[in-house]
């Protein structure tokens, strides 16, 4: 009996050996399959994910091929200016901030409109008024050309007499230029009488100083050299105590400093414009203080450059100006209301001699904006003595505002012997 106890121990049953191994062999067999197949799926995912990407990622074969319009042209190469980091040194505005801020742009809002478009009034949600340029939805992209050139110029240069920008919006179409809001508006509404308020002689007096600082700054002390391209009486804004500052710079270029001048396009208002720049697009910083000299006869006379009502000698202020001096009568040209008022004589035959100067017919002859403010500032003697301006002939122009006329010709009556000298 206990031998066969002893068998059944030593000698298991055949039946239960052969179940038990069975299970083990099915399960290593299903997680091979399992694998392979994890692995085969995953491979076909990568491989359609693959595929997928490069037709997404990849431009349709006659995208290159079409032509892009020039309005989106200029507006991917705008959208690319923005994001390189123009926009580092001045605050974000989205549109319906500054919809919202201007009342949606209302009409009783409008401070002016010039070519880049029209500018605003408006009211931040933290009380400060600012003024909106606002670039026109109907602009060409040469509009989209002077925005960033706008932004890029006027964030590069800072100066007590130079408008500051606060910041800009570019918000799908919308091209907006957000600056500090002038308290007395533009040099214009005085200048050309669209106003009662008067200005004395000392108020005119460091408006004209004001503006020959900042043209310094930008001509000479600038970190680069830049030409404004349209100093004019619009473009001068004043400040609550009528302290002047310079904007506008959407026609501004910066001007390389080993070069006399530039061989470019004429822009700008032609009343303002140097003879050498309307007829032979030859640019320099003497463009500007050729305009500074129009723009002090203005501030002192109180009348515009041009105005085709007056009598035909005196359509053209720096010709009729220059007709006074001859003969010796400039002082009939300063506004009547200053005479009343009174003026220091001294200064504004200064501020004559200067204008006379920066009108000189070659550029070349026009004094520095740095002499131009020692001059002002008696910090030097007057030593020459102004030559006979170079006019254009103004009989045909037919839109000066708008820059377009049919013929310009130098009125060839001048002291200045050679026409290679303009």
């Amino acid at each position: 009996m206990s031998r066969r106890l002893l068998q059944l121990q030593e000698t298991p049953p055949s039946s239960s050996s052969s179940s038990s191994s069975s299970p083990p062999a099915r399960h290593v067999s299903g997680a091979l399959l399992f694998l392979l197949g994890g692995i085969v799926v995953l491979i076909i995912l990568l491989i359609l994910l693959c595929v997928f990407w490069k037709r997404f990622k990849r431009v349709p074969p006659e995208l290159p091929e079409k032509k892009a319009s020039p309005q989106s042209q200029s507006q991917n190469h705008g959208f690319m200016e923005f994001i390189s980091g123009n926009l580092r040194t001045i605050s974000y505005f989205d549109f319906q901030t500054l919809r919202k801020a201007t009342k949606n742009f209302h009409r009783r809002n409008l401070l002016g409109s010039g070519g880049f478009g029209p500018v605003y009034q408006g009211k931040l949600v933290d009380g400060r008024l600012v003024a909106c340029k606002k670039l026109s939805l109907d602009k060409s992209h040469q509009g989209e050309r002077e925005f960033l050139a706008e932004v890029r110029m006027i964030t590069s240069i800072q100066h007590k007499n130079l408008v500051r920008l606060l910041g800009c919006c570019s918000d799908g179409p919308q091209r907006i230029l957000v600056y500090e809001y002038m308290k007395n508006r533009s040099l214009d509404l005085f200048v050309h009488g669209n106003t009662d308020e008067f200005l004395t002689w000392s108020t005119r007096f460091q408006i004209i100083l004001g503006v020959a600082r900042g043209l310094q700054y930008l001509h000479e002390d600038s970190h680069v050299r830049i030409v404004h391209r349209d100093i004019k009486a619009s473009n001068i804004l004043l400040d609550e105590k009528f302290q002047p500052r310079i904007g506008d710079f959407g026609l501004a270029r910066f001007f390389p400093e080993d070069q006399a001048y530039l061989s470019t396009q004429f822009a700008g208002t032609l009343g303002y414009t140097a003879p050498e720049y309307a007829i032979r697009g030859e640019l320099s910083e003497k463009a500007d203080i050729y305009s500074f000299g129009v723009l002090v006869l203005e501030i002192i006379s109180c009348r515009k450059n041009t105005d085709l009502t007056l009598p035909s000698e005196m359509q053209y202020l720096p010709e009729y100006a220059w007709k006074l001096y001859e003969k010796s009568m400039v002082m009939d040209l300063i506004d009547p209301k200053l005479r009343e008022k009174g003026y220091v004589e001294k200064d504004v035959m200064q501020a004559f001699h200067v204008a006379f100067l920066c009108l000189q017919p070659h550029p070349d002859l026009r004094p520095a904006m740095s002499q131009i403010v020692a001059l002002l500032t008696f910090k030097i003697d007057m030593v020459t003595t102004p030559m006979r301006p170079a006019f254009l002939d103004r009989r045909r122009v037919m839109d000066d505002e708008n820059h377009s006329w049919e013929v310009i010709s130098e009125v060839l009556q001048t002291p200045v012997a050679s026409d290679s000298m303009l």
